[in-house]
């Protein structure tokens, strides 16, 4: 009889506990949005790789697990043949620019030189020019004389001797003004030569500035060959910890191809693929609480930063066509992002499975 009793009484606080824990689990339920859909996910976990240059690998400086700061040096390739190339460039940069550079010393040296010839030229054209005209002057003064004297020497007034005196000084004026005309003339052939030779200046412009145009195509290559070579070295872009080496040293890489994966812990977060049916009440800002399967004894907490604007199928590589009307209603997942604020986040590793609790409102 008092087995009976016991076994009524075990059975009724076992009821009992049931029913109390039965309507928790129903309150909590209600209370909160629980979910086993959830992921450690990262936004940096970025993999690396050469851009524009391939070649072997010579040197890893890091390996799976260490950590790289900004700007570190992860990996080198082989070099040899981009800096044979720079190293020819700018063989080729400095003749270019001794050519040029002689060009240009040259180029003034015969302006200089035209420039002090024309000088002399024009110097003496001006004062062949102002012989001329004391010569016009001196003859038109004669002239006069000439008419007057001639008149008087018709008349018997004055002597031969004289009039002739006058004829021939008149002669040799002109004689003079001739020669006079005729040097001027001689300066100005001269210095249309030396403005013919101004021109022929013009050749020698166009090849220094060929000689330029050629150097600062070669110098842009050069500036592209240095930038290549300083992509041998692949650098960490952000403070981090390497989570994969996809390979090894003395192996060819091809540009593109991955090297290291990079993940900065302090960006981890919680990824949520929430069912529709379970949004309501849940806001931004709400308390979010975690567990992390693979940490079975540690305790996450978090807050709601994200509720997506769509659901996780419209990014399916191949989205349900639902034009014909045909088709199985399922429940759609939303993503929801959850930033951690409490637990230890250098425990976690992308893509732990995760179950949360988040609170509504």
């Amino acid at each position: 009889m008092k087995s009976k009793v016991l076994g009524a009484t075990l059975l009724a606080v076992v009821l009992i506990l049931s029913g109390i824990w039965g309507v928790k689990w129903v309150g909590y339920r209600l209370s909160h949005a629980v979910s086993n859909a959830a992921f450690v996910e990262s936004d940096s976990l970025v993999n690396l790789a050469y851009k524009r240059v391939g070649g072997r690998v010579v040197k890893l400086y890091k390996k799976e697990g260490e950590r790289v700061k900004r700007g570190e040096i992860l990996a080198k390739l082989e070099d040899r043949e981009l800096s044979l190339k720079i190293a020819q460039l700018r063989h080729q940069i400095s003749a270019l620019e001794r050519e040029r550079e002689a060009l240009v010393v040259e180029r003034e040296r015969q302006r200089e030189e035209l420039d002090k010839r024309l000088s002399v030229i024009d110097s003496r054209v001006a004062q062949a020019q102002s012989r001329i005209e004391a010569l016009e002057a001196e003859i038109a003064q004669l002239d006069k004389d000439w008419s007057r004297f001639k008149e008087l020497y018709s008349k018997g007034v004055v002597p031969a001797r004289r009039f002739e005196e006058i004829d021939t000084g008149k002669k040799r004026l002109l004689k003079e003004r001739e020669a006079a005309l005729r040097l001027k003339e001689s300066l100005l052939r001269q210095r249309e030569v030396i403005e013919v030779s101004y021109k022929a200046l013009t050749s020698l412009e166009k090849r220094i500035e060929a000689l330029q145009e050629r150097r600062l195509s070669l110098l842009k290559r050069l500036e592209d060959l240095e930038d290549m070579l300083k992509e041998t070295e692949l650098r960490a872009p952000f403070d981090g910890v390497v989570v994969k080496e996809f390979l090894k040293e003395g192996e060819v890489v091809r540009p593109g191809q991955y090297v290291y994966s990079l993940l900065n812990p302090e960006d981890i977060y919680i990824l949520v693929l929430l069912e529709e049916n379970k949004l309501e009440g849940v806001k931004e800002g709400n308390r979010v609480y975690i567990k992390v399967d693979a940490l079975p004894h540690e305790d996450y907490e978090g807050v709601v930063s994200v509720i997506n604007m769509a659901t996780a199928s419209k990014f399916a590589l191949i989205p349900r066509d639902i034009t014909a009307g045909e088709f199985t209603k399922v429940a759609q997942r939303v993503p929801v992002r959850i930033e951690i604020t409490k637990g230890k986040r250098e425990l976690l590793r992308v893509g732990f499975g995760a179950e949360v609790a988040i609170e509504k409102r």
